[in-house]
């Protein structure tokens, strides 16, 4: 980038990630993208696939995958050694998915066509699931200013009740001991907070687990144990996270 006049700047905590300080035309122009050299994705949801931590050889879900950025990450970060299952009930998103990790050369991945909630091959098999689950997006306003528009409390209400399941049957995927991340890119506390306390009352098994404090993530865990990133705060998109462990038993 910089051989050819192109400003970027690092981001805290985030290794792998480069920020374009000014605007520099076409991104499918820019040196290295088409030969795979980087994909583009905001810093708030590269945290996400810290916080699964996914290592080498293990089996991975992400179970609600297109258009893949979180999912190329995490097969990146386990140096696309294992398997990573994306997965996703709409083909025409899974397609961009395709493309990306075909100009990315990555290996490990494997696209399933299909509702989260339905799937139950996966029962018992993954060391680790990320649910970055369908929202109102309110987490990106700054970037999407008419998203205010297409919510209304009705509709955040059903993408509640649709979290909540999908969360619920990703659970059963995850071996005993194992990992589980809920993620979604809005700031409301009906899909977040809520979510999350209404799965653990009803999942004895489950307890929030912190990430180490070398993860990329860690500074920005809260109290209570989850992360939320405020644009304002941290100049990044408006995303809520938390990691969750179910019991060796």
């Amino acid at each position: 980038m910089a051989a050819v006049g192109i400003h970027t700047s690092r981001v805290a905590s985030l290794p792998q990630c480069l920020r374009l300080s000014q605007r520099s035309g076409a991104i499918k122009d820019l040196p290295g993208f088409s030969e795979g050299g980087w994909i583009v994705q905001d810093a708030s949801a590269q945290l996400v696939s810290y916080l699964v931590d996914p290592q080498p050889g293990e089996v991975i879900v992400d179970a609600c995958a297109a258009p893949g950025g979180k999912t190329l990450h995490l097969a990146e970060l386990m140096h696309d050694r294992g398997t990573v299952y994306a997965c996703d009930r709409t083909a025409s998103r899974l397609k961009k998915l395709q493309q990306n990790l075909e100009r990315l050369d990555l290996h490990s991945i494997k696209i399933v066509e299909g509702d989260a909630r339905s799937l139950t091959q996966f029962v018992n098999q993954c060391d680790r699931v990320l649910v970055d689950a369908p929202c109102s997006g309110l987490g990106t306003l700054h970037r999407h200013a008419d998203a205010r528009w297409r919510q209304t409390p009705e509709s955040v209400q059903q993408l509640a009740q649709l979290q909540q399941e999908i969360l619920t049957q990703a659970a059963t995927w995850v071996k005993p001991g194992g990992i589980l991340v809920y993620s979604t890119c809005t700031l409301h506390p009906q899909e977040n907070e809520q979510v999350v306390e209404t799965f653990l009352a009803n999942h004895r098994s489950w307890q929030i687990d912190l990430p180490p404090s070398e993860n990329a993530a860690s500074s920005l865990v809260s109290p209570a144990g989850w992360i939320k990133v405020l644009p304002h705060e941290q100049d990044m998109d408006g995303f809520f996270m938390v990691r969750l462990r179910k019991s060796e038993i």
